[in-house]
């Protein structure tokens, strides 16, 4: 399995071997990368997610008052008796190390009990994540949550989510996850739609 130095292994990431981060298809990390992505993993939240009974990872809309409701939901389940919610952003990568996001993604979601999907549109990074889910992490699908956000309209439904590819990754993991969709309107409400994610 590797060589261990202080505390962290060769070819290790979390619990996680790094060969079965690479799959056909899949972002390689360079050796800079693949550096950065141990360096930026190992630490105290990693060894906090160790210890939690419950891991959540909650992705969706990084910034603005969207991101501010994702973080809302991540400090509520966090809130939870041996919890601990966490997103990528909480690890220090940046929006431009696009080529760390997914190893880190990989690595975070097979370490979770729960996947929470905070959906208020597909503007954002989290299409991305959505897709992969889609695609490449079929087991995943069997701890992922969506909390979706509805609007009034037909028409603003549209306009939130026309988005031809993520439109259908969406639909593809609605029928997939069935039931642990929590639709909500008003963000006053997104506490409560919360409280239906165990």
């Amino acid at each position: 399995m590797g060589n261990d130095h202080n505390g962290v292994r060769d070819g290790v990431i979390g619990d996680v071997d790094t060969d079965e981060l690479v799959v056909e298809g899949a972002l390689a990390p360079t050796p800079e990368q693949h550096e950065r992505l141990k360096s930026g993993l190992h630490g105290t939240l990693l060894q906090r997610i160790r210890r939690a009974d419950r891991r959540y990872l909650v992705i969706g809309r990084g910034g603005g008052e969207k991101g501010d409701r994702r973080t809302d939901v991540r400090d509520v389940l966090s809130g939870r008796n041996g919890a601990l919610a966490y997103r990528l952003e909480d690890f220090g990568f940046t929006g431009e190390e696009i080529d760390l996001w997914a190893p880190a993604f990989d690595v975070l979601a097979e370490m979770s009990s729960i996947i929470v999907g905070v959906l208020e549109d597909f503007d954002g990074g989290h299409v991305w994540e959505l897709g992969y889910l889609y695609h490449h992490q079929t087991s995943v699908r069997d701890v992922l949550w969506l909390l979706k956000r509805v609007y009034a309209s037909d028409t603003e439904m549209r306009e939130r989510y026309d988005n031809g590819m993520a439109a259908s990754h969406i639909r593809a993991l609605e029928e997939a996850v069935e039931e642990r969709v929590i639709e909500w309107d008003d963000p006053e409400d997104l506490r409560v739609a919360v409280e239906g994610i165990p």
